[in-house]
């Protein structure tokens, strides 16, 4: 599926959410209060595409290993920060 964005009304003029998902007649959708819901797309407006000649964000990610996360330990200048701040 291609990234698409739709207004529908009580979003503000001028924005969008982006689609989530796709069942059928409605879409998944995130509002601001980072809640899902669902949206008859009868009542959506076709607001944006994200294409794919249009450059995406990619992070590297490291691959857990076979033991799972391992913990990550402060340095000393970070542990000096949290002993002076108490955070």
């Amino acid at each position: 599926m291609i990234p698409f964005a739709v207004w529908h009304e009580g979003i503000e003029e001028g924005q969008a959410r982006w689609v989530l998902a796709v069942d059928g007649e409605h879409v998944l959708l995130a509002d601001s209060e980072q809640q899902f819901y669902w949206k008859a797309l009868s009542d959506c407006k076709f607001a944006r595409l994200a294409g794919p000649d249009q450059p995406r964000l990619v992070m590297p990610v490291t691959p857990v290993g076979a033991g799972g996360p391992g913990l990550a330990l402060p340095n000393r200048a970070e542990r000096r920060r949290i002993e002076h701040n108490g955070f």
